[in-house]
């Protein structure tokens, strides 16, 4: 996963989820929080060349998570996807 984002950037990152071990592209959605921050808000994934993951846009510069909830009943998993930096 690529890192580092100029403020002024739009750009999609792709976000691989897997639960065991085996890729999911359905039943997810994604969240965006200040670095520390826990998941409240969450969107469907955007889906760019069959990869699904975030658009990177609109952030001031800091550190973000990107956060992963898998909808799959009755377990509801939320995964812990990295760091971005916005410079």
């Amino acid at each position: 996963m690529s890192t580092d984002y100029p403020r002024e950037s739009v750009e999609f990152q792709p976000v691989t989820v897997t639960v065991d071990g085996t890729p999911v592209t359905t039943g997810v959605q994604f969240c965006i929080t200040a670095h520390g921050g826990r998941p409240v808000t969450w969107v469907a994934p955007t889906t760019l060349d069959g990869k699904i993951g975030v658009m990177v846009t609109g952030l001031t510069p800091g550190l973000y998570d990107i956060w992963a909830q898998i909808t799959s009943s009755p377990e509801i998993p939320v995964i812990d996807c990295g760091i971005i930096s916005i410079t």
